[in-house]
């Protein structure tokens, strides 16, 4: 199966209901379609692969953005539209949230084909088995992006609060009478952790698969790993430590390599550019073919977006994750005051995006240990001391922390989300961590309400209020 953006495919839904056919009593064709489409193991995949590419457009535009340009790591024109994902100034007309809304509920939708009408195909089970898994897993991982940019509470704890309409039944033609209203934060986290335990139980780590399938497709592994994330950020620390260890628990496929450069080497190339043993799950750009799909080229530019010299200048002297090695020139026709960061520095734009690394998953579960534990707990500490030590050359590093390092439990956490800042920069979490740990994410963005998104108005609008908004909007 090629990647994502190779595979076209065409559902003719309403509109090739909408010809001037006058045999009314024939069934919707858009139903029709479906059912050919997921009937047929070629076809089926090509939807599966649909999901990951839709999944992918819409994190893609706005994931690192307002993950990073929000707190301050990375530094946009006052002038560009995404400041408003730093001053907190979107409105619910704005473009920007509704075609995040749309891009994520457009991948659940195809998502929920896969998953009702595939097991009424008649090829073989196993096939349908990974591929309703597959297609649980992309679900899940729409869902956690949905909610915690719009879903109330979903961040703060307020489990109570609005999150999202949890749609599981895939659509077909527009009836007011199916509108489903925001389920609560608790609930849709609860579906969010069905899926992928359920995924997880029906998938297997590939062991003959291509790098680019491997990495760029769920594994039994990757399910683990974004559930570990998930549970952070519900506060629920007993399952993230849970979900955790079984995610380290492949220590042949998925490894914490010696240094971060690896995992982002610096490249010319145009395709195939390899993908780091450290990626649990990314979007393997360059194995597609269209250069025109690029990644975040901004970055290389330094015209849209690159890194805030005072952050950078946070980093220690000799971290390899401020070295040249991982903060380059980028476009040498770009100013020369500024910088791109390695991990999208290809000035083709072809490199791959990354959603969960190793390294997340030893700082999930670092973090998880200490507050669950409420002390300076010894496994906390080597596992951030894997992080740390691995990120200064031989002959610099620094000295390993020991339980005698720390003079209460918030030193030790306060330890554990700086470094989780180092090596997860210019990757959009940074926002989302300040958040979840009552943090504000920048002096012009000190109001909760503004800490997620306005629910689109159009929403809104089409179910005559079914759906509400988010306070303060």
């Amino acid at each position: 199966m090629k990647f994502y953006n190779k595979i076209f495919y065409i559902l003719f839904l309403a509109s090739s209901a909408s010809s001037c056919n006058k045999q009314l009593d024939l069934p919707p064709e858009n139903i029709l379609i479906e059912s050919q489409v997921v009937g047929n193991e070629n076809s089926a995949q090509a939807l599966l692969a649909s999901t990951y590419f839709k999944s992918y457009t819409a994190i893609r535009n706005y994931y690192y953005m307002s993950g990073d340009v929000a707190t301050g790591i990375s530094v946009t024109l006052a002038t560009n539209g995404f400041i408003s994902l730093w001053n907190g100034t979107l409105t619910p007309t704005s473009g920007l949230v509704q075609t995040l809304w749309n891009n994520h509920y457009s991948a659940i939708n195809e998502t929920n084909i896969i998953i009702n009408l595939i097991p009424n195909a008649t090829f073989s089970s196993a096939v349908k088995s990974r591929l309703i898994a597959e297609a649980k897993f992309v679900r899940a991982l729409n869902y956690f992006f949905l909610l915690r940019n719009f879903g109330e509470g979903a961040l703060t704890g307020n489990l109570s609060g609005a999150g999202l309409p949890i749609q599981l039944v895939n659509y077909s033609n527009y009836d007011p009478s199916k509108n489903v209203a925001r389920s609560s934060t608790s609930d849709v986290y609860n579906q969010i952790f069905k899926d992928l335990d359920e995924a997880a139980e029906s998938l297997i780590d590939l062991t003959n698969a291509t790098p680019q399938v491997f990495r760029g497709r769920a594994q039994k592994t990757t399910c683990y790993a974004l559930a570990s994330r998930v549970a952070l950020y519900k506060r629920d620390y007993a399952k993230a430590i849970d979900y955790s260890t079984k995610a380290l628990s492949n220590t042949t496929q998925y490894v914490l390599v010696s240094s971060p450069a690896l995992v982002f080497p610096v490249t010319t190339a145009t395709s195939n550019i390899p993908l780091s043993t450290e990626l649990i799950f990314a979007f393997p750009v360059s194995y597609n073919s269209d250069i025109a799909d690029n990644n975040l080229t901004g970055y290389f530019s330094k015209t849209a977006i690159w890194p805030d010299p005072i952050f950078l200048a946070t980093y220690a002297a000799n971290d390899i994750r401020r070295s040249a090695a991982m903060i380059v020139v980028g476009n040498p026709a770009g100013p020369v005051t500024r910088f791109c960061p390695s991990k999208f520095s290809n000035p083709f734009g072809r490199n791959h995006l990354p959603i969960i690394r190793v390294s997340e998953i030893y700082l999930n579960k670092a973090e998880a240990l200490v507050r669950s534990t409420n002390s300076i707990n010894a496994e906390a500490i080597s596992l951030l001391n894997a992080i740390r030590q691995r990120s200064f050359p031989i002959g610099s590093k620094p000295a390993p922390f020991t339980i005698t390092s720390f003079s209460s439990v918030n030193a030790l956490l306060t330890a554990i989300l700086q470094e989780r800042r180092w090596e997860l920069a210019f990757e959009g979490h940074d926002k989302f961590d300040k958040i979840r740990t009552g943090v504000a994410p920048n002096t012009f963005l000190t109001n909760p309400n503004k800490w997620i998104y306005p629910i689109p108005r159009r929403e809104i609008d089409l179910t005559s209020g079914q759906i509400t908004q988010n306070p303060g909007y």
